[in-house]
């Protein structure tokens, strides 16, 4: 009976393909491309939904959604449900709760659907027998295309999209949702172009298994997930599925796919599965639980709100060398615009100040450390610049590019890898620092002396970070110390990578060292690190960097290296001791 009605569904897909009119929507517009052409796969029509008020000035990120006949209207699609597409995502802008995005609705071809959407290396991994079971049911007798169907969407229709509207091109800001089948086929997309998409969505992924009894087809795609699934450096994932109707046969099969997930890595920052109780698999059930992932992907975080003093928050600070971002400027309670502060540059800004809107649930709390020691009449009047870290950017952004760039390509290649999880596609590791420190010093830093009344010189100016942000202000002192005056670096991530094993990284940051610290006589730099966690593999590689501070004049006077037994890598810790370094760079 199920796999009648599957047939008839298909048939009906086919009668209703490219010959629908343009759907009527509540909110936004709709661009249609009208029988797009491909190399790969047939032509097909493309709807482009764009937001109230969208604005080619603007940068939006592209939501690529499999079925695009079912998303919009119900009155035009064959069983007259929809997803509701235009009005979840109109209300989440308006809301404020996603960024700004664009939705690329993709048709699908009618009778060959499924040839479509089933994943070729899923296939491939099948008997003789039940492939030919499996094409004589579902796709006339054809092998399946997904491979090419991931071409016309990877080398036809982005590049398209790209040119066309104002889009964000970089995987951070593609993101692919579909259901049932269009589900498999976004999984497997992320899978084989990880390098292009940044997350997924998979709505009630028809893995086929009930119609399967020998389960063929899930130990295949367990199989191939083990593989080939997408690096958790850099990637979101999203899966449901309901209790009810037919997606109720998908539930073994989800918990053993949930298990690999997070046995590759992933953990609840960017993987998410959910169970609903009674919904069924159909568009109606979608629509009413669409917001959950849009969110998961898309999502904006929370503004902080300090438990003392003020934040004034700059949404999108533009840049013409990295991509916008949010800066929050922290000013004391007692602010007066009459006198002047000592300014400090802090990464990772999202995590600075209000523990309920992170994604650890933890935060440094900066503003009640400084409150304190202004308060015991311990440092200097200062302000906080807190640069929001930009996602899955943040390793390149902060990873030291000189000392990358005096690497063998060999040594390069290494590092590369060594971030890459198996699957993790073929996106290579290059750093960008050196713009992130042009940004902070030609663009913020004006912005901020012309906006507060600050003290522009080195000895009023200061910068901080933790992990990859302590490397980062090591770099931003050294590259720029008429800018900076002191950098304190806490749990500085020396091996730059995840492995000792083999690593060139910590070398090449000394020798960097060597040649570029600051001036003692004008500078002061500050570290620290744990046992715990990643601190674990700190300790040796933190002395040889001290050995380094001591040949070059550094002294209790204008440097600190302290120890922390106990303390592993996390906001909570960095938190208790962060009362020193403040201390030691802003002292009265």
């Amino acid at each position: 009976m199920k796999t009648k009605i599957l047939t008839l569904g298909i048939i009906l897909w086919g009668l209703i393909a490219n010959a629908q009119s343009i759907p009527t929507i509540a909110s936004g517009k709709i661009e249609r491309i009208e029988n797009f052409s491909s190399r790969f796969v047939e032509s097909r029509n493309v709807d482009v939904w764009l937001p109230d008020g969208y604005n080619s000035n603007k940068k939006y990120s592209v939501v690529y959604m499999q079925d695009g006949q079912m998303l919009f209207d119900s009155t035009k699609t064959w069983n007259r449900k929809e997803w509701g597409v235009d009005e979840t995502f109109s209300r989440l802008i308006n809301q404020g709760k996603i960024n700004r995005c664009i939705v690329v609705a993709i048709w699908n071809s009618g009778t060959n659907r499924i040839s479509d959407y089933f994943p070729n290396k899923i296939f491939t991994r099948l008997t003789d027998k039940t492939k030919n079971t499996f094409t004589e049911k579902y796709t006339n007798g054809k092998s399946v295309n997904s491979d090419n169907y991931l071409k016309f969407m990877v080398n036809e229709l982005k590049p398209y999209i790209d040119k066309n509207y104002s889009t964000y091109p970089d995987k951070d800001h593609s993101f692919l949702i579909g259901s049932s089948m269009g589900a498999a086929i976004s999984l497997y997309a992320i899978n084989e172009y990880p390098e292009v998409f940044g997350g997924v969505a998979c709505l009630s992924t028809a893995w086929l298994s009930s119609l399967e009894p020998n389960y063929e087809i899930p130990a295949a795609t367990f199989d191939y997930l083990k593989h080939n699934l997408a690096s958790p450096n850099g990637h979101k994932i999203y899966m449901d599925y309901g209790t009810g109707e037919s997606d109720k046969n998908y539930e073994v099969t989800q918990s053993f796919i949930d298990l690999i997930i997070k046995g590759k890595g992933f953990s609840s920052y960017n993987y998410l599965s959910k169970v609903y109780e009674k919904e069924v698999h159909d568009e109606v059930a979608w629509s009413k639980r669409l917001n959950i992932p849009i969110e998961f992907l898309l999502g904006k975080f929370p503004d902080q709100k300090p438990a003392t003093g003020k934040i004034e928050k700059y949404e999108d600070f533009q840049s013409k060398y990295l991509t916008e971002r949010n800066i929050e400027v922290w000013l004391p309670a007692d602010f007066n615009p009459a006198k002047k502060y000592s300014v400090l540059y802090m990464h990772d800004g999202q995590m600075l100040f209000d523990p309920s809107t992170t994604w650890t649930q933890s935060a440094w709390q900066v503003d009640q450390v400084l409150t304190k020691l202004v308060k015991d009449h311990k440092i200097k009047d200062v302000i906080v610049v807190g640069i929001w870290n930009s996602g899955t950017k943040r390793h390149r952004e902060y990873f030291p590019q000189k000392p990358f760039e005096s690497l063998t390509t060999d040594q390069q290649d290494f590092i590369n890898k060594s971030l890459q999880s198996p699957g993790g596609g073929s996106e290579v590791f290059k750093p960008v620092s050196d713009n992130y420190l042009k940004f902070i010093v030609s663009e913020l830093k004006p912005f901020i002396d012309k906006k507060y009344p600050v003290y522009k010189d080195r000895k009023h100016t200061f910068i901080a970070g933790s992990s990859m942000g302590g490397l980062i202000s090591m770099y931003a002192i050294c590259e720029y110390p008429a800018v900076f005056g002191g950098a304190a670096c806490l749990s500085t991530h020396w091996p730059g990578i995840f492995s000792m094993e083999g690593n060139p990284v910590p070398d090449a940051f000394v020798n960097y060292l060597r040649n570029h610290l600051p001036d003692p006589k004008t500078h002061k730099l500050y570290f620290d690190y744990g046992d715990q966690t990643l601190d674990a593999m700190y300790p040796p590689l933190q002395k040889k960097v001290d050995e380094v501070l001591k040949l070059k004049g550094f002294t209790t006077k204008n440097w600190k290296t302290l120890f922390f037994p106990g303390n592993d890598h996390s906001e909570i810790s960095w938190n208790r001791r962060l009362d020193i370094p403040i201390e030691f760079l802003l002292k009265n």
